[in-house]
């Protein structure tokens, strides 16, 4: 795995949290979730001691892992779209079951990981770790190495308000320079490329 190398400072205003909500919808809607899954060969992910998975849609022998990382973002997301559409009372909000699961998701992951770092506070309420430096992975690193033709699974996210009507819609982006792009393309000359949709 990647090493916690980059220096990073822990802040507790950020873009994300802006009160220009305009400004705070375009960077959660900037974390791309595209690099949510790999599809490495069935050799490597025996090798890793990994428990088997769905086939790849466009070759035997690789296996689709979805990234660790990227399902907590996904979780995220969907927990501040859900907040949000309570506080705007929409009538269709995202499905209660799915908000819970991705809160359970999220606790299991942070009691597994149970970070024991000690935090400084300046302050009593809403101060613990501010402007404190903690080591941190370098997340482009992890992006790169999920697009790296060894594991690139040709995945877009699409958008989570208008999924796509087939799951095996989401594998349709193949690189030019993919061993998978000649196999995906003949699969929807055939069946029909999906609808473009940005992620959310």
């Amino acid at each position: 795995g990647l090493a916690f190398d980059v220096p990073t400072r822990y802040t507790l205003s950020t873009d994300y949290t802006s009160d220009n909500h305009t400004r705070a919808d375009r960077m959660w809607d900037s974390l791309s979730l595209d690099s949510m899954v790999i599809a490495p060969t069935i050799d490597w992910a025996r090798e890793m001691g990994l428990p088997d998975s769905w086939d790849f849609p466009w070759d035997p022998k690789r296996k689709i892992y979805f990234v660790k990382v990227y399902h907590q973002l996904h979780c995220l997301k969907n927990i501040r779209r859900a907040f949000k559409q309570l506080l705007s009372n929409k009538d269709h909000p995202l499905p209660i079951g799915h908000v819970e699961h991705c809160l359970d998701t999220l606790r299991q992951d942070l009691m597994c990981h149970a970070d024991d770092t000690p935090m400084p506070s300046l302050q009593l309420v809403n101060g613990a770790g501010e402007g404190q430096i903690r080591q941190c992975k370098d997340f482009d690193k992890l992006v790169a190495w999920t697009k790296h033709p060894d594991r690139d699974a040709c995945y877009k996210r699409l958008s989570d308000d208008r999924p796509p009507l087939r799951s095996i819609d989401r594998y349709a982006f193949c690189p030019a320079d993919s061993e998978h792009l000649e196999t995906m393309s003949r699969y929807f000359e055939k069946y029909g490329y999906p609808e473009m949709n940005e992620a959310s």
